[in-house]
């Protein structure tokens, strides 16, 4: 079913139940939206994902080209639609609150996680790094693509392996 492969886990959205997965990057205008737009756009009738960022806040005049840039990419993958309407949604302890899965994008993310709210044991940690932190540093347009591009195929990976573990 394209490049989603959402035909490989529809099997699985009957046992899938009630279930809220929050992924949580830096600023809330690249990981985390396009986690959060591709497992929604696998469409599990009971499992829904949201998304924030451990440094939205102060980060969001900076993000717009970002979050303009991942809507792109998830137009050029057929999953637009699924994006949230806005992006920089600070993590708090509110915002939190009802997660039944919580992943952060990377350590980075999970130890500014730490200093913000307090997360649940069962907490994962991805290892997807942002354009410009360390491996996706690129000094092109071009580049920045490729990463960009990159990222995505890394996440859509990563829930794979959730969707895989899910009870």
């Amino acid at each position: 079913m394209g490049s989603r492969g959402a035909g490989i886990w529809s099997h699985r959205a009957a046992t899938v139940t009630g279930m809220i997965v929050h992924f949580i990057c830096r600023g809330n205008a690249f990981r985390s939206i396009i986690a959060e737009a591709y497992l929604n756009s696998l469409k599990f009738e009971n499992l829904k994902a949201i998304s924030s960022g451990t440094a939205a806040a102060v980060d969001r005049p900076g993000n717009l080209a970002a979050y303009t840039e991942t809507l792109g990419l998830l137009a050029k993958n057929g999953i637009r639609e699924f994006a949230k309407t806005d992006y920089g949604d600070q993590l708090t302890p509110s915002r939190l609150a009802g997660a039944d899965v919580v992943i952060c994008m990377n350590q980075r993310v999970y130890d500014e996680c730490q200093q913000l709210v307090s997360l649940p044991a069962s907490t994962r940690i991805w290892s997807v790094a942002d354009i410009g932190e360390a491996g996706r540093v690129a000094h092109t347009e071009s580049g920045k693509t490729l990463y960009r591009e990159e990222a995505y195929q890394k996440i859509a990976e990563c829930i794979g392996q959730l969707i895989s573990e899910l009870p």
